[in-house]
């Protein structure tokens, strides 16, 4: 019977250090600062033509005001969000901009894309579900849309950080899915 007992205990053991999260949890667990900036790697899979594309780049944001992803290699290119725009540049030469009072749409994404990266959990909560496990100072997060709309173009959003978000993944409705990973933040 002590033997028994003793396997049930060890086997319950490695799962034991592991906690379910909610938004709430998560808003303390993960603190963005007022502005933060580092390098990135993205890896953007597409699955009509079974390719994997790699780039790598640096990205700095001011929390409420703007994101910049700068893309430098493989072809550098800037994107510049803020909470009403998002504008494409390649060099000095701007390639698109939109607006998001013209595109309800592209103004709903832009607020769940700058609420992921800069950690608005409250604001997801609106969104998407949320199952996730923290283990001693990491976390795993995973987001579903509950909007069917989002879910169309979302299908998941992976995360995965400590006090700040280590790595992303964006699965979208058709099989394709970006993964960023970021460093060297400060």
């Amino acid at each position: 019977m002590n033997r028994c007992l003793l396997v049930f205990v060890v086997l319950l053991m490695p799962n034991a250090s592991y906690a379910e999260l909610s938004f709430e949890q998560m808003e303390t667990l993960s603190s963005m600062p007022p502005s933060l900036k580092g390098e990135f790697t993205q890896e953007k899979y597409l699955s009509s033509l079974d390719a994997l594309l790699v780039s790598t780049g640096t990205f700095s944001f001011q929390r409420d005001k703007s994101i910049s992803w700068k893309t430098l290699e493989p072809i550098k290119s800037e994107l510049l969000m803020t909470p009403t725009s998002i504008v494409s540049r390649q060099g000095a030469r701007e390639l698109a901009r939109f607006e998001a009072s013209s595109n309800p749409a592209l103004s709903i994404f832009s607020e769940l894309l700058f609420a992921v990266l800069t950690a608005e959990w409250e604001m997801l909560s609106n969104y998407f579900e949320l199952t996730g496990q923290l283990k001693g100072e990491q976390w795993q997060a995973i987001l579903i849309p509950v909007d069917t709309n989002i879910a169309q173009v979302v299908s998941r959003v992976e995360l995965r950080g400590g006090t700040l978000l280590d790595e992303l993944i964006l699965h979208e409705g058709n099989g394709d899915f970006t993964k960023i990973h970021f460093r060297n933040r400060e």
